[in-house]
């Protein structure tokens, strides 16, 4: 009788502790994230100037940084209770593994959303929007006194261009390729700066924050009046497909961060750090 008393009072005791686990499985996400005080975040720091890595200090900052700060203090204001941001640095790909395995609760890492990307997470935002008429452009730069107003005055000149670059999808989407003299892929911004002021090209396919420093270092350069047609739907985030109140809940503060940051001016800032830095630059 005693071992079966025993026996009952140990299963009980073992069920006691499954309903308390499971009362705390039943907490939703938000929960957790105002209960433990932070937000977890993937990025992988080699995109510059959307997230990279100071290479002395190791500390990780871009754009998708101020962007992930600014979803950890809305989040702060909407929870009624301090939340802060942890970054968790990881390749690329594990970013996205870790969001769809509930590792981490967001990614920020220059995603575009994608059919793909669509169907397997939560894509939130869009955030890190510019529109054509932005102060930021992308065109050409030159040396003074060669006049390119439009496409067709491409015509027979040898043009620079960053290998798998916008802008070199831009030079493709809206230039007539099989007309001009040559189109060489050169990955140093500066080298190919310097290649226009002494003559080896023609015209830099760039955007205009990267030809004005440059033009401010030579004066020689000036932009041409040529500009892209361009609009950038932004970026997404990625939050599990499972997680839609969290997804909402970060969607709408990128959003809201998308109105009060100065998206333009955050990534010139970022540019020049990187560039300092010795990184290259990959927009």
């Amino acid at each position: 009788m005693k071992k079966l008393l025993a026996l009952v009072l140990a299963l009980a005791m073992a069920m006691s502790m499954v309903a308390c686990g499971g009362s705390d499985e039943e907490k939703s996400t938000i929960e957790k994230i105002k209960e433990q005080g932070f937000i977890t975040m993937a990025t992988s720091p080699d995109f510059a100037p959307s997230v990279f890595k100071d290479p002395i200090s190791g500390e990780i900052m871009g754009t998708d940084i101020i962007y992930g700060e600014y979803v950890a203090k809305y989040l702060s204001d909407k929870l009624g209770t301090p939340i802060e941001l942890k970054i968790k640095e990881m390749d690329f790909s594990s970013c996205q593994a870790a969001v769809s395995t509930n590792s981490v609760n967001f990614s920020l890492s220059g995603y575009a959303e994608t059919p793909e990307r669509a169907q397997n997470y939560n894509c939130v935002g869009p955030y890190a929007t510019i529109s054509s008429d932005e102060d930021t452009y992308h065109g050409a730069l030159v040396k003074k006194g060669l006049v390119i107003e439009k496409a067709e005055d491409f015509a027979g000149l040898k043009v620079g261009v960053q290998p798998a670059s916008l802008q070199y999808n831009l030079l493709q989407d809206q230039l007539d390729v099989d007309s001009l003299a040559e189109v060489m892929f050169i990955d140093n911004l500066s080298t190919a700066a310097q290649m226009v002021a002494t003559g080896k090209i023609d015209a830099l396919i760039t955007d205009s924050g990267v030809g004005d420093l440059q033009v401010k270092n030579n004066s020689e350069l000036e932009m041409a009046g040529f500009k892209f047609e361009f609009f950038s739907e932004g970026n997404c985030g990625l939050v599990n497909i499972d997680e839609t109140e969290l997804a909402q809940l970060i969607e709408e503060a990128l959003l809201a961060a998308d109105k009060d940051i100065d998206y333009v001016q955050i990534r010139q800032d970022m540019r020049d750090k990187a560039a300092s830095m010795g990184l290259e630059v990959n927009d």
